[in-house]
């Protein structure tokens, strides 16, 4: 099953561009098989998401991408509305770790312009961030991001042995599908997602140029 993990639509993400409707009639035009709407900052209720599913047809799954002190994480299996700007620390305490998964969102996009050559990023250096004991995972794939910055991640993620997810980060419908998350066994719920996520039984791949 292709997923694609991280989706943005308004008005629940202001910066978005996309109807919850529309992206999913994009998603079922280029042929994928589910998509995770994972706002700024705002939890989709599970109420809201199982009456998309029923109008639609369609694999949708929730996430958050919470804004913190520390970046950006994506967070799948949520319970609760969190407050943006924690730290990392406490968001980890807020979580249910069994039941959630929590990775950094596009961690090296902010080096897009100056480049990551240039500011001497090395793999020693980065791996050593405090963050990264907190997470289950690292998004090695974004589709807003360069292809260095995400091959940069993805090796971040291999020494750390931390799971690399990926997703289009889509604002835009031409942004659906550019990444997305492909998994051996059938996805149904978030149960489901988060289960495979942590087992390891997919790969993440680019999808749509």
């Amino acid at each position: 099953m292709k997923i694609d993990l991280h989706v943005h639509t308004k008005p629940k993400s202001p910066c978005s561009n996309m109807t919850p409707e529309g992206a999913i009639a994009e998603a079922k035009k280029i042929g994928i098989d589910g998509i995770c709407f994972t706002e700024h900052d705002v939890l989709w209720s599970d109420e809201e998401i199982e009456q998309l599913r029923k109008d639609e047809d369609f694999l949708i799954l929730r996430g958050c991408e919470i804004s913190s002190m520390d970046g950006h994480f994506l967070i799948f299996g949520l319970e609760q509305q969190m407050e943006p700007f924690l730290t990392i620390q406490e968001i980890a305490e807020l979580r249910k770790k069994p039941t959630s998964f929590l990775a950094i969102a596009h961690p090296f996009r902010e080096f897009l312009v100056v480049g990551l050559d240039q500011l001497n990023l090395n793999i020693e250096e980065e791996s050593r961030k405090d963050y990264f004991v907190y997470l289950d995972g690292i998004e090695i794939k974004n589709g807003r991001s360069s292809k260095k910055a995400n091959r940069f991640a993805e090796r971040i993620a291999n020494k750390l042995e931390l799971r690399g997810i990926g997703g289009s980060d889509a604002h835009e419908y031409h942004e659906i599908g550019k990444v997305v998350t492909e998994f051996q066994s059938e996805i149904t719920n978030e149960t489901d997602l988060i289960k495979e996520l942590k087992n390891g039984t997919f790969k993440v791949e680019y999808f749509r140029d």
